[in-house]
């Protein structure tokens, strides 16, 4: 394949990249780079096809069109090279053996990569130092919680050193204390300028992780940049909520001619941004005829939830999909 034409510090290089199976487009024509140290987040709700994109870039599966390089290899030949030693992955599901120990699985996990027993010895122990696993060493990884699993499995994928890695959805059925304590190790990652990839559909991962955000919905990439570039980009500073109680539609029309702002609409609530925001708060809940349809009325600063909003518009309407992205529910 030819040179995509990105600098030599190009981790990934992605062109025109289109996957289909049979008459439906997962992926539609995914442009991006990825430079050495970056910490991405591909960031979308479930059926974006952040899963499929991962999957091509570590060579499981072709694309139908298009180019994609990794550490300067084609994707179709990573799995046949001896770069594949230098990328890891971790699934969804927790590959590890239940009946071998924490400790004997990051020493299995060495030796498939042949590393000698002397020097095998301190990477399992820096391991399990980093991620909080020493206590749990001599425990079967079957008797492990699900945080630990994931904090294990994370440790496993590291014991060769890797270049790059690739982290899908970590944290999907994780407790709020186990979620919290595996960002706090994947933060570690991006002190160390690891080249790391993470899909998620969780904005405060996006928020506490990234370097840069991809936005994806329904197959296509629908912003990319920093998560303060995307919100100034987006919608501002702030955000007026605005919650209604029936259908909304006297709101939407007041809205509609409301000039210097511009809104959207999940189900019965309203997102606003634009200059006039202070002014239009005041309008609305001093007019008498809207307050019965106002059930909530907030001025907010504006987060990545928001931006993303805005940015997907009408794609991210469906109702399963907002929720997704309010916080996995």
């Amino acid at each position: 394949m030819r040179s995509l034409g990105a600098s030599t510090l190009s981790i990934i290089e992605c062109r025109n990249l289109v996957k289909k199976y049979e008459e439906k487009t997962v992926l539609n024509d995914i442009n991006f780079v990825v430079k050495k140290g970056e910490f991405l987040c591909l960031l979308g709700p479930n059926g974006a096809g952040k899963t499929t994109l991962i999957k091509i870039l570590t060579g499981q599966i072709r694309p139908t069109s298009g180019e994609a390089r990794v550490l300067g290899n084609d994707v179709s030949d990573i799995l046949k090279a001896d770069v594949k030693v230098k990328i890891s992955y971790v699934p969804q599901e927790d590959l590890i053996w239940n009946d071998l120990t924490v400790e004997e699985n990051l020493n299995l996990m060495g030796k498939l990569y042949g590393f000698k027993k002397n020097v095998l010895k301190g990477k399992v122990e820096q391991a399990l130092r980093d991620f909080n696993l020493w206590e749990h060493r001599k425990k079967f990884a079957e008797k492990l919680s699900g945080g630990m699993k994931r904090k294990l499995s994370v440790a496993m994928s590291l014991i060769n050193d890797p270049e790059l890695l690739f982290l899908d959805e970590p944290t999907t059925g994780l407790d709020v204390i186990a979620r919290t304590m595996l960002i706090e190790d994947l933060k570690r990652l991006k002190e160390r300028k690891l080249t790391v990839v993470l899909t998620t559909h969780l904005m405060e991962e996006a928020e506490l992780l990234s370097s840069r955000v991809i936005m994806l919905s329904k197959g296509r990439i629908v912003k990319e940049g920093t998560v303060e570039e995307l919100i100034k980009a987006t919608c501002g500073e702030k955000i007026l909520q605005i919650g209604a109680l029936n259908d909304g539609n006297k709101i939407e029309e007041y809205l509609n001619n409301f000039a210097g702002i511009k809104h959207t609409k999940i189900k019965n609530t309203f997102f606003v941004t634009g200059n006039n925001l202070s002014e239009l708060m005041h309008k609305l809940s001093s007019n008498k005829e809207l307050q019965k349809e106002i059930m909530e009325l907030t001025l907010k600063q504006s987060r990545l939830r928001e931006a993303f909003l805005f940015s997907a518009g009408e794609e991210l309407k469906e109702l399963e999909n907002y929720e997704k992205l309010q916080g996995g529910k």
